[in-house]
């Protein structure tokens, strides 16, 4: 009878250790490109209101993130958050976001500036972009601090500043796409190559574009606002100025389809449009411009300044080619353009210089600053559905690595006749 008992006990125990958690025991698990610094104020400030509730925090950046969602099952998540357009055009298109339980109101000067906007998506704050720059830095080598797209091509800025890519950081996917639309897809590329000469290095993720400069290493850069806000909160010598016509860049949040816990992924999403959450949003480290007029205090330069619209539609349809062209072009013979660039700059410096020199420069800059492919081919469906990888694809087809060699390739040619150009008139 002892042993019975003393059985029965042993798997009374083991069931209670070893049977799964309940789903309410579960974390909230929240799917975020934003960093862990700027989320970590709110979720601590969610947990101190509802301490019965575990919340998990899961960063990754635009392209693993989507790579996420694509293998849902095998990857829970509950909400998503970030100011990628594109990545929830994708989750929304592909059927993995839930509707929302109830309707939250958006400014409606803001949803002109978002077509993703909908009963599954929402807003907490937004952001623009500019020019973020290091006053320290420039004033020591008597340079003015860039304003604009037109201003970081020019010469004066070589060697002086740092971006980083579209296919690393969804934000900048979106500055990209803000130039060529702003500009028209030839004059658009042609301002990027002409910017990209300037850079002393390519960034890994937007957030070394700020360090950098914070830092002195560079003089200054295209970054989206909040990074520069949070440097100006230490720095007295960080400076930043929005393009005349920045885009806006709202900071999403969604609730997964498959989700177990949607009442709380509510609960939390409330929180952030709460007063509470509106100024955390505001005052930490996230430093999103809130949708609170009251915490606002009316003194949104952005809103009111801002009238481009961005078509995110396209943006989102052609953002693989994109991402890839900038890479094949720029990334990847990013030596070699520093080396054209700084001899088209050398030679243009140059007093008296003959016609054939002059002919020579000009014809060596137009080369170097030439996209390889038109809009028309970069708007395809099929050179667009070339370069969109299945849920469970890491490698690019071989039809597409073999375009993307050409491209690359191509781009090396070109750069390589600029050079022989700029050496056979050679003074000297």
């Amino acid at each position: 009878m002892r042993i019975k008992i003393i059985f029965s006990l042993i798997l009374l125990f083991s069931w209670l250790f070893i049977t799964p958690a309940k789903s309410d025991e579960q974390p909230l698990v929240i799917l975020t490109t934003l960093s862990d610094t700027p989320m970590r104020p709110l979720t601590e400030a969610f947990s101190a209101r509802y301490p019965e509730t575990k919340v998990q925090v899961v960063y990754r950046r635009v392209a693993i993130a989507t790579r996420m969602m694509k293998q849902y099952p095998t990857q829970p998540v509950d909400i998503v958050m970030s100011s990628s357009a594109n990545f929830f055009h994708h989750l929304d298109r592909e059927g993995l976001l839930a509707r929302l339980p109830i309707n939250y109101e958006t400014p409606k000067w803001l949803t002109r500036h978002s077509d993703i906007l909908n009963d599954k998506i929402t807003t907490v704050g937004y952001s623009g972009i500019g020019i973020m720059s290091n006053r320290q830095y420039l004033q020591k080598l008597g340079i003015p601090a860039p304003k604009s797209w037109i201003d970081l091509s020019d010469p004066i800025y070589q060697g002086h500043l740092t971006m980083t890519t579209p296919a690393n950081s969804g934000t900048m996917q979106l500055m990209v796409e803000n130039v060529l639309q702003e500009y028209g897809w030839e004059r658009g590329w042609q301002i990027l190559l002409e910017t990209s000469g300037n850079l002393s290095s390519i960034s890994a993720r937007s957030s070394r574009v700020s360090d950098a400069i914070a830092r002195g290493i560079v003089g200054a850069g295209p970054i989206i606002d909040n990074y520069a806000f949070n440097h100006q909160k230490r720095f007295d010598f960080v400076d930043f100025s929005y393009f005349d016509k920045s885009i806006i860049l709202p900071a999403y949040v969604a609730i997964v389809a498959e989700s177990s816990k949607r009442d709380t992924a509510a609960k939390f999403i409330a929180f952030l449009l709460s007063d509470e959450g509106q100024e955390i949003i505001y005052k930490s480290d996230m430093a999103k411009i809130p949708l609170s007029k009251e915490i606002l205090r009316n003194n949104d330069e952005l809103a009111n300044n801002t009238e481009f619209i961005l078509n995110s539609n396209e943006a989102y349809r052609r953002s693989e080619v994109v991402n890839v062209l900038f890479d094949q072009m720029i990334t990847h013979n990013f030596p070699l353009m520093r080396q054209v660039w700084n001899e088209i700059h050398e030679a243009e410096k140059q007093q008296n210089r003959s016609p054939e020199r002059i002919a020579a420069t000009n014809q060596a800059r137009k080369i170097a600053s030439s996209v390889l492919i038109s809009e028309k081919e970069a708007n395809s469906p099929t050179l667009q559905a070339l370069f969109m990888k299945e849920a469970d694809q890491r490698e690019y087809s071989d039809q597409a690595l073999a375009v993307l060699y050409q491209w690359r390739t191509l781009e090396a040619e070109k750069l390589e006749q600029a050079l022989v150009l700029l050496k056979e008139t050679k003074s000297p």
